[in-house]
């Protein structure tokens, strides 16, 4: 038997905004019963950006392209997939953008994982985050292309310093606003009872990582984590976004009938104008 996953993603307009500009998928890609050939699944996260007309459809665009493009992974390296599919929403999100002006300036975050038994293959361009729950701590996988990000790497100022700064959210890299982008890729290999948790800035930046610690330990059950990062980020203010992906590797057993984890928010939107 192999160690099986499970996973779930939920997003949320938050408390302040009428629009939710995320995305997210979680897919189970595998064709046989849970735990009897390694595991196989799609996991990402999109902050859409560019206000409400654009920032949403730039998220739907890239997660819809990341998904119907999936069938190419067999026999490709998956991060050379990634690195493939993140310029091909870029190169398609730029060319939407520049022939639509009600469009002009959209761009999008994007974090994913392609799971192949016990290793994680991930790519990510803008400041939406993967994170490593293990023994008890979260490691932040990915590097934010933020000019928050850019202070912290550099230590120039202190973290209050970033926090009251009105460049702090200002990201450096996404899909989308310009026409080429150099994207982010690696590889982790995954033990039992590894959490992977991929987030939006809404999460993150509203709620210390002891905190989502804490909320990982007490709900080993990935939708209950989602549930309840969610409610702690709106309970911290939910001034932006907040979309949430728990993946949970689990040691071999009895598996669920029913995967429970074939969860996805693309929402409809508007077809490209002739």
């Amino acid at each position: 038997m192999y160690p099986r996953i499970e996973a779930f993603g939920q997003s949320d307009a938050g408390c302040v905004r009428e629009v939710n500009e995320d995305n997210f998928l979680c897919l189970d890609l595998s064709s046989a019963p849970a735990g009897s050939e390694p595991a196989a699944f799609l996991l990402a996260v999109a902050d859409g950006i560019g206000g409400h007309a654009g920032g949403a459809v730039a998220s739907a665009m890239a997660v819809q392209i990341l998904r119907e493009e999936i069938e190419r992974v067999d026999g490709v390296d998956p991060r050379s997939y990634l690195d493939d599919v993140f310029r091909k929403a870029n190169r398609l999100i730029f060319e939407r953008a520049s022939r639509e002006p009600v469009y002009a300036g959209m761009g999008t975050t994007l974090v994913a994982a392609i799971g192949k038994g016990e290793r994680l293959f991930l790519a990510n361009v803008g400041d939406s985050r993967a994170y490593l729950f293990r023994g008890g701590d979260l490691r932040q996988l990915t590097e934010d292309h933020s000019w928050a990000g850019e202070q912290r790497r550099r230590r120039l100022l202190s973290e209050q310093e970033i926090r009251q700064s009105p460049f702090r959210s200002m990201i450096t890299r996404s899909l989308g606003y310009q026409q080429n982008v150099i994207v982010d890729t690696f590889d982790v290999e995954a033990c039992g009872d590894d959490v992977f948790l991929f987030c939006t800035d809404g999460l993150y930046g509203l709620v210390m990582e002891k905190r989502m610690s804490r909320v990982l330990r007490k709900h080993p059950d990935p939708k209950a984590a989602c549930a309840a990062l969610i409610a702690e980020a709106k309970a911290a203010g939910g001034d932006d976004n907040i979309t949430v992906v728990v993946a949970s590797f689990k040691e071999p057993g009895d598996a669920p009938a029913v995967r429970p984890y074939d969860t996805v928010r693309i929402p409809p939107f508007p077809e490209e104008k002739p």
